[in-house]
This record gives structure tokens, C-alpha cells and sequence, in this order.
């Protein structure tokens, strides 16, 4: 048909799904693409091996290497750096998590997971959206369509359920505001299927998770689990005004016009890592080992930095293990270690210690928020019991008339 189906049509052969025996259609891509195994799909139309529907409308993509060296890749990879060798990148490892972000969104639905990308920066203007249409550019031939972050986790839970049920490439969290922290989002980053519901319908519907999700904001904190699942590319142009700077080159208009070859040289890249069958040594990076040998291992491979150094950045700026970490330091210097004691044994003596009474009110105030209480401080302590931070671990201690008992411990 030359249009959508009509409603009749499709309510027809949903209500017959027991009885089609229809292929599995994993996405609609744009760009010629690697299959699971490594090799390359060039051939329009729908491919069985890779799940995926390959149109490429009225673009023709270089022919990609079935046999790249080294060489080639090396070649293939500079044609990258040099669309982006104006950003203001602070480090190497924050240029490395650039040029992972182009590489997973075109190979993002031959992975089971893949981790957040996202940009930060100290003010607006530095280029973290553009960074972002350039990724989106290569995908789909278009600037990366964004939503918000929304005020409360329900909000951006709905945002990223719809997203994920259009099917999309990518999905942008633009300007993040807030910092970023949301149980479905990990969720959406680690799992290959979830259980959405639809807005509108009580009814949940089971959807594959094969999009590339990245984020920016201006100074981005990531909090809590998120941040063993986030890349972070931090730029800074070291001026106050950095969008009145001027280039010679319009990045976004290189990337739209070079689109075919630029997309050809990633492939190339992901291609010759998968010919090569070396393995680089690199840390492991829990939940994401698929995407750790297609993108990240090719990048160190070539003599780039790590993109999964950056981290380690992205856990220490966390707002709740700073806090935790305060509250471990403090309890040592206060009551020292294998000690038992009771929340209100704790919450005395932290009332005559203004650094540490002032560590546990930042989590377990009273709803007026001016005194410790009992019960939030002790909802906290089991949240983090046995959690192991700077080699210090606070755990349960049994029991004392009723009460628990807590004690810090060297881990």
C-alpha cells in the first residue's frame, strides 16, 4: 500500500496474530547496517538475519569493506574526528564518548544494551545538542527530535514509554534541569523488552528496547543506579558567552551532505574490529558487554581513550554516594567502627557534632525538615546498608530491646 494501513485492515490482522506467521520487524533503518554476527547488510529491503527493514530512500552509501585492516579503520575513524574536531571537548575520553555516541545509534539494534550518552557542560551554547544532531544526522538523516525530562520520574516514565512504542532510533533528553535519576530509564537502558503502558488504555504492551538514549544539560548530575550506566562527554569553551563563537565549517550541513560516506567509515571502523578478532584489555563494564566489544573495544583498539573512563566521573559527582560517603566519614570520626548503636544512640550524638548531625538531616529529616527523625533516617540505613563506599560498609548489628542496632565496619 502507498499509505498506512487503515484501522479496519490492521485491527483485522492483530486479532488473526495467532494464526500469521509474520517475520519479526526489529526497527526501520536508514543506513546500511552489521548484523549480530558482524557482517554487513548493504541490500535494501527487509532483512531476515538482523531483524531490520533497510530503506535508504534516494541516498547511495559507498560500498563498506567486507575485509578492512587497521589501516582502513585508522582512516575511517579520522573522517569522524574531523567532523567534530571543533567541539570543545575537555578531554580525550570525552571526545572517545562522542564518537562511541555516532557509532552505537547505527548499531544500537544489533546489541541487546547499550549505556546512556550524555553531554554536559558548564553553560548553554557549548554544543551538546549539536553533538547529539550529529549522531542523529548519520542515523536517520535528520536532527535528533528531543523530549523533556519532565518534573517527576511518572512524567518522564511517560515520555520515554511513548518514545520506545513509536519505535524510535534515538531518544534525546534535552536540557535536563533536574539531575537525572529514574528507575524505568535504567530499566530501559539494560533490558531488551519491557512492559509499557499504553497512555490512554489500561493495557501494557510488551516492546523491544533497541534505541540509543542520550542526554544533555547544562552541568548534568546523573544519581543513583544510572550512573553505572552512563557515559558522560563534558565540554567546556571557556567563555561566558560560548554560543557568539564563530567556525569556518557549519558541522551539521557536513554531516547531512557526507552523510553516506560518513556512515560507510563508521561501519568501516565496527567492520574491521569485528575482522581483526582481537581483544583489547579493558575493565568490564557490568550489563553492557555486547556493546563493550562492538563500539568501545574498536576505540581503544584504534588508540583512543576509553570512553568508559568517564565513569568514574559520573559516580563521583552523584549526589547520594557524596552523601553517603559524608555520613560514613563522619560516623568513623563520631562513634568509630564495629560499634552498636540504635538510630536514637546515633541521632544523640550527632546532635552535639554539628558536621555529622548535619550530614544525616541532608537524609533523614523530619517532614518539616528541621530535626532528624527516626523513621526516614531509618528507611535510608537499610536503603544503603552494606553498601561499600572508600572501604567502609554500614551494616546490621542485630537487635538491642526491640530496636536495630547499626554499626560501621571496614569492608
Amino acid at each position: 500500500m502507498p499509505v498506512d494501513a487503515p484501522d479496519e485492515v490492521a485491527d483485522a490482522l492483530l486479532s488473526r496474530s495467532g494464526s500469521w506467521r509474520l517475520p519479526i520487524l526489529s526497527g526501520v533503518t536508514k543506513t546500511p547496517f552489521l548484523r549480530r554476527d558482524g557482517s554487513i547488510c548493504e541490500t535494501p529491503g527487509y532483512d531476515a538475519a538482523g531483524g531490520l527493514l533497510y530503506k535508504p530512500g534516494d541516498e547511495i552509501f559507498p560500498s563498506i569493506p567486507q575485509q578492512p585492516s587497521r589501516d582502513d579503520a585508522l582512516r575511517a575513524l579520522q573522517l569522524l574526528e574531523d567532523l567534530i574536531a571543533d567541539f570543545p571537548f575537555v578531554a580525550p575520553a570525552d571526545r572517545a564518548v562522542a564518537l562511541s555516541a555516532m557509532r552505537t545509534i547505527l548499531d544500537r539494534r544489533s546489541m541487546s544494551a547499550a549505556p546512556l550518552h550524555a553531554f554536559a557542560s558548564p553553560t548553554a551554547g557549548t554544543g551538546k545538542s549539536l553533538l547529539v544532531d550529529v549522531a542523529s544526522m548519520l542515523a536517520t538523516r535528520q536532527p535528533m527530535p528531543v523530549i523533556s525530562q519532565g518534573r517527576t520520574e511518572e512524567e518522564l516514565e511517560k515520555r520515554l514509554g511513548a518514545a520506545l512504542l513509536a519505535g524510535d532510533t534515538a531518544i534525546a533528553l534535552d536540557n535536563c534541569e533536574h539531575p537525572l535519576e529514574s528507575s524505568f530509564l535504567c530499566q530501559a537502558l539494560t533490558q531488551q523488552k519491557l512492559n509499557i503502558r499504553m497512555l490512554g488504555v489500561s493495557k501494557n504492551v510488551e516492546t523491544p528496547v533497541n534505541a540509543a538514549i542520550f542526554a544533555t544539560g547544562n552541568n548534568l548530575t546523573i544519581v543513583g543506579d544510572l550512573t553505572r550506566r552512563t557515559l558522560i562527554c563534558a565540554l567546556d569553551a571557556h567563555c561566558e558567552r560560548p554560543e557568539l563563537r564563530t567556525f569556518d565549517t557549519k558541522i551539521l550541513d557536513i554531516a547531512r551532505t557526507q552523510r553516506p560516506r560518513l556512515v560507510a567509515a563508521a561501519l568501516t571502523v565496527l567492520r574491521a574490529w569485528h575482522v581483526a578478532g582481537a581483544r583489547v584489555a579493558v575493565p568490564p563494564f557490568g550489563s553492557f558487554d555486547v556493546w563493550s566489544q562492538r563500539v568501545r573495544e574498536p576505540l581503544v583498539w584504534l588508540g583512543r581513550a576509553d570512553p568508559c573512563s568517564t565513569v568514574a566521573k559520573v559516580r563521583e559527582d552523584d549526589p547520594k554516594l557524596s552523601a553517603l560517603l559524608t555520613i560514613l566519614l563522619q560516623w568513623k570520626e563520631a562513634l568509630g567502627t564495629n560499634s552498636a548503636h540504635t538510630m536514637r544512640e546515633v541521632i544523640n550524638v550527632a546532635i552535639s557534632r554539628g558536621d555529622f548531625y548535619n550530614a544525616l538531616l541532608a537524609v533523614g529529616a523530619s517532614r518539616s525538615g528541621n530535626v532528624l527523625s527516626n523513621e526516614p533516617l531509618g528507611r535510608w540505613l537499610k536503603a544503603n546498608e552494606a553498601k561499600i563506599v572508600s572501604g567502609f560498609s554500614i551494616v546490621r548489628a542485630g537487635s538491642r530491646d526491640g530496636y536495630p542496632l547499626w554499626r560501621l565496619i571496614l569492608a
